[in-house]
């Protein structure tokens, strides 16, 4: 595994980086010494996931949609002004909806197709130059519902999927540069999105029984356990590793 001092002086930058995974992965590259910037659209929670952070390095927090064009590009600037280059790309960013496809309006396939998906079409572009010249790695945060079909995700599902096959074609366009692009595929994780979700189910305990069983192990998984995978798979420790999507769900795509 990582050593403590494994990522000091290297830049890393996290999306969606202000609570769940984004935040723990932040918090774990922080404290291995890494310069991190975290993402998100939320002011308030930015200054909150900066109050966090216990490290070596410098953090800070840019506010921004990973969607767009223009705020993605000038993200880069900054690490590329500040930082000297890019070593890292974490591709966290997401939202979640539970609907069937016919449930699904235009506006809400757009909203999960444009953070989930366009985010890391969007951050990976404009980082792309940065991580040729570092010849660091991308970590694309797909989930579960990338690889087997769920019940009332259709949106999320697909642009989890293509989160996973967006993965594996940048790893093999990019091999030659240096540049490794892996993804985690995570099942359901003990996060504010996730409880946000299990509220809004009417017997709530029922439900939170029922997602545990889909998992072998019986369990949620935990932010932290999610971000040492993402650490690892951008550490020297990993650096045969690219074009995989590696799953971290308690079992769940085994059955």
């Amino acid at each position: 595994m990582p050593t403590s001092n494994e990522f000091r002086g290297k830049s890393v930058v996290v999306t969606g980086g202000t609570s769940g995974i984004g935040l723990a992965t932040a918090q774990l590259f922080f404290s291995r010494g890494a310069n991190v910037i975290i993402t998100g659209k939320n002011r308030e929670k930015g200054k909150k996931a900066l109050a966090q952070m216990k490290g070596k390095g410098d953090v800070e927090f840019f506010k921004g949609n990973v969607a767009s064009y223009q705020e993605t590009e000038k993200l880069m600037e900054i690490v590329r002004k500040k930082h000297g280059g890019l070593d890292v790309l974490v591709n966290n960013a997401g939202v979640y909806l539970s609907k069937k496809i016919d449930e699904t309006s235009e506006e809400e396939w757009d909203w999960i197709m444009n953070t989930n998906l366009k985010g890391v079409y969007t951050a990976s572009r404009f980082a792309i130059q940065l991580l040729r010249e570092s010849r660091g790695c991308i970590v694309n945060v797909a989930s579960v519902s990338g690889l087997v079909g769920v019940r009332n995700e259709a949106a999320y599902c697909a642009s989890k999927g293509g989160v996973i096959q967006l993965t594996k074609a940048m790893a093999l366009d990019y091999a030659s540069d240096g540049i490794r692009v892996n993804a985690v595929c995570p099942g359901d994780v003990e996060t504010p999105m996730m409880w946000e979700a299990l509220n809004r189910v009417e017997d709530r305990s029922l439900a939170v029984e029922k997602d545990k069983a889909l998992h072998p192990l019986g369990r949620f998984g935990k932010a932290v356990e999610v971000a040492k995978l993402i650490v690892y798979l951008s550490s020297e420790d990993a650096s045969f590793v690219t074009g995989t999507a590696v799953s971290i769900d308690g079992g769940w795509s085994a059955y």
